[in-house]
């Protein structure tokens, strides 16, 4: 058995489901039903999002396949626009269809996907803004949710 091949094959599979759940105005759709109906009206996660920046940064990157590159470049810009809080600094847990924010409490889980998304996109590309968007969201979760008197992390703040 080839196994390369294999693997490549079913990573062509799981990306061609998660290609179909764009959203045609931007992002991908934050609900798909047990009936493969997806509801256009559901709020989208960070999270999800950030990681499916990552997902087609690193399969762009390792297969070549300038389809992926299409689709992790419009989910960079789609989350540069909408989930940064350009104002207060962190990633939005969720905003509205219409990218609007939703819930902007700022929980550091969310915000470590962003950084790892556009990394591995500057990784993938060496674009510049995604790469400095890390570097910025990298040291918001530093400055505000270390904690320094219990040598750790806080999980969430207000924005």
């Amino acid at each position: 058995m080839d196994y390369k091949q294999s693997f490549r094959e079913e990573l062509d599979r799981i990306l061609a489901f998660w290609i179909q759940m764009q959203d045609p105005k931007g992002g991908f759709f934050g609900r798909m039903d047990g009936h493969g109906l997806i509801h256009e009206d559901a709020p989208k996660g960070s999270i999800l999002n950030a990681r499916i920046l990552w997902t087609f940064s690193a399969a762009y990157r390792i297969t070549g396949n300038t389809e992926y590159f299409e689709v992790a470049a419009r989910m960079r810009d789609y989350i540069l626009e909408y989930f940064i809080d350009s104002q207060e600094g962190g990633v939005y847990w969720s905003i509205n269809p219409d990218g609007s924010p939703l819930d902007t409490k700022k929980q550091f889980y969310a915000i470590a996907f962003a950084v790892y998304g556009l990394a591995e996109y500057y990784r993938a590309c060496g674009d510049e803004e995604a790469l400095t968007a890390a570097i910025d969201i990298y040291h918001s979760i530093e400055e505000h949710s270390r904690d320094l008197k219990g040598e750790g992390y806080i999980e969430a703040m207000t924005r």
